[in-house]
């Protein structure tokens, strides 16, 4: 395989954990040719590993700020374009591990497609359960017998896209700070071409836990964060889904906002006001790119 490859990985205070990534990227089957790290200014140990793997194969680049995953990748993504002129991104987060053959799987579906807008791993957690599993797009079998299922969107726990495909459609927005960043811009790829879900391409996530953000349970301080899932993905439906799931979205979130009060075991107003807040301004968001 001739192709060139440039890893991003966006890091924000899991030194450990990057460490891991770092050494699971540079122990592939398959040589990565550069690996763009972006420090969202953390406050641990990162700087000074970085420092210690300083090379011409890693590319490091340290924030002077938190932007947040959105920007983080925005950067990232931004910061390969200008750097490097490998013809693939591979983009994850600091808590994603490939196992040794990851890539050479990702590689070997772009020969079995003739055209495709994402492709996305087989993520597993820790203990081996599935997550981050995409949704499936219509037609999602047509590429099956190959181990490729046509998805509608996926994440950057590991994304893998085209150069070119990046210098069409734009970058993710930085605006959205945190939650569907990632969906939002694997939409807009999958307008050119569709997504795929690569089965035999996996990759552990090392997050915290394997289940799903709540707002009815999350502790108290991470309550002002569900601002940015309901207000970005109220406009994802405005923008790309149309009238009817727009609709059904903003009546589902004012359901959730009542229920709130109802089952939420503390701090119910904010919580109350927060998915308010979000799911209205989404209706008017409109982010610079």
């Amino acid at each position: 395989m001739n192709a060139t490859v440039c890893a991003i990985v966006v890091t924000y205070n899991r030194s450990e954990l990057l460490k891991k990534c770092l050494n699971a990227i540079t122990n592939q089957s398959v040589d990565v040719n550069h690996i763009v790290v972006i420090d969202n200014h953390s406050t641990d140990t990162t700087p000074k590993i970085m420092r210690s793997m300083s090379s011409n194969q890693i590319l490091y680049k340290r924030l002077d700020d938190n932007y947040g995953g959105a920007g983080g990748f925005k950067r990232g993504i931004s910061y390969a374009l200008k750097n490097t002129h490998d013809q693939y991104f591979w983009i994850m987060d600091d808590d994603t591990i490939p196992t040794n053959e990851t890539l050479e799987n990702l590689l070997h579906a772009t020969l079995l497609l003739d055209d495709f807008g994402f492709l996305t791993p087989n993520t597993h957690w820790k203990d081996g359960t599935p997550m981050n599993v995409p949704p499936i797009a219509q037609n999602w079998s047509v590429a099956a017998d190959k181990g490729l299922i046509k998805v509608k969107e996926a994440t950057f726990v590991s994304l893998f896209v085209e150069r070119k495909k990046v210098e069409k459609v734009g970058l993710p927005f930085e605006e959205f700070f945190i939650w569907h960043d990632d969906t939002e811009f694997t939409t807009r790829l999958s307008k050119l071409a569709p997504g795929y879900f690569v089965s035999g391409a996996m990759v552990v996530h090392e997050s915290a836990g394997n289940s799903a953000p709540s707002i009815y349970t999350d502790v108290s301080s991470r309550i002002s964060r569900y601002y940015y899932l309901y207000r970005n993905e109220m406009y994802i439906c405005k923008k790309h889904k149309g009238k009817i799931i727009t609709l059904t979205t903003f009546l589902r979130d004012l359901f959730v906002s009542l229920k709130v009060l109802v089952v939420a075991p503390d701090h119910r107003a904010k919580r109350f006001a927060t998915v308010l807040k979000g799911t209205f301004s989404g209706l008017v968001f409109h982010p610079r790119g």
